[in-house]
């Protein structure tokens, strides 16, 4: 009788793991429309500029204060999604499309600026912090990508850093690691980072970190 009482409580448990596990997910175009919602309702650019604004006053405190531990201070920004914005062409690609599709894009150098990441830009540019962009782009992206920099108001730059060498293929996190390592061994202080990836900002090599929202897609 025990048996057969446990066996029947294995089956009723199993049939409800396989009810469970068998919910059907969001439909992909319900996913889409979200987006869209959550983009042009203006709810993006206001998530965007609640960090943004929460990173200028951290740094325009550093700046009152002065203290950079006798090293140069600079700030770290990634491109895309947190500088330029590419929104436009994942519409074009119903937000999605190959690696060459996106890339094709990226270099057609259009990007317009993210406009609360341009102001805090601007003002560590106006009070003589060093600002490096370090992307995922590669390097032989680089003419477009400094064009396109300049047209959308990121003028005079201290250094663009793309992926080359033995860091093309190497996961985000580890090439932007290393790239702010070597930052550092230049003497520099990163007082902030700002990406809109987690995998902008693990690593450490920075004060302090911030992310932006990206719903749009994810790069581990």
């Amino acid at each position: 009788m025990f048996k057969k009482t446990l066996s029947f409580f294995v089956s009723c448990l199993l049939i409800a793991s396989a009810a469970v596990a068998a919910k059907e997910p969001v439909n992909l175009a319900v996913i889409k429309h979200k987006l869209e919602r959550y983009h042009d309702s203006g709810e993006y650019l206001h998530d965007i500029s609640d960090v943004a604004t929460k990173a200028l006053r951290y740094l325009e405190l550093r700046v009152e204060r002065g203290d950079f531990k006798g090293k140069k201070p600079a700030i770290v920004l990634d491109i895309d999604e947190t500088s330029l914005s590419n929104y436009p062409d994942m519409v074009r690609l119903d937000f999605g499309g190959t690696i060459e599709e996106i890339r094709q894009d990226e270099d057609k150098g259009t990007d317009e600026a993210i406009e609360p990441t341009l102001k805090l830009y601007r003002y560590a540019k106006a009070h003589h912090i060093a600002v490096f962009f370090i992307t995922g782009r590669h390097e032989e992206e680089r003419q477009v990508t400094e064009e396109n920099l300049q047209k959308a108001g990121y003028l005079n730059h201290d250094g663009l850093i793309l992926r080359s060498g033995d860091y093309k293929k190497a996961p985000a996190s580890v090439y932007k690691t290393a790239m702010r390592n070597q930052l550092t061994e230049k003497g520099y202080d990163i007082i902030l980072n700002m990406g809109d990836q987690q995998s902008d900002l693990r690593g450490g090599y920075a004060d302090k970190t911030f992310k932006l929202p990206n719903p749009y897609y994810l790069i581990p």
